[in-house]
């Protein structure tokens, strides 16, 4: 090869190129949605992940968690997300998305009932 250093930069700028592609393949793939549609999948429902961790969702704003451990708090529902407030003054905002059909908080899918 006449140039390697210049190989290896065509190279490494490929390898950004198809890396950034993906990205946004993938973000376009599963979108956040809008707090109407996060309304109807969580309130007043539970949600269950894959390995039996448990999400309440109460009617009236209430939030529980059963799982690794127990937690209880309230929450509150946006655009694209739900904001968790635990009783002992914890607060974290939790994206939701569907990718494929599937409801996911952060990175973890849910099914709701």
């Amino acid at each position: 090869m006449k140039y390697p250093s210049l190989a290896g930069l065509a190279g490494l700028m490929a390898m950004t190129m198809m890396a950034a592609i993906t990205s946004v393949q993938a973000q376009s793939a599963g979108g956040s949605i809008r707090a109407s549609e996060i309304t109807r999948a969580l309130k007043g429902k539970v949600c269950t992940s894959r390995v039996g961790a448990t999400f309440e969702f109460g009617k009236d704003g209430h939030y529980a968690y059963d799982g690794l451990w127990t937690d209880h708090g309230h929450y509150r529902i946006h655009d694209g997300a739900v904001t968790i407030m635990l009783d002992s003054g914890l607060e974290k905002d939790f994206a939701i998305s569907r990718r494929n059909g599937i409801l996911f908080m952060e990175d973890t899918a849910v099914s709701c009932a």
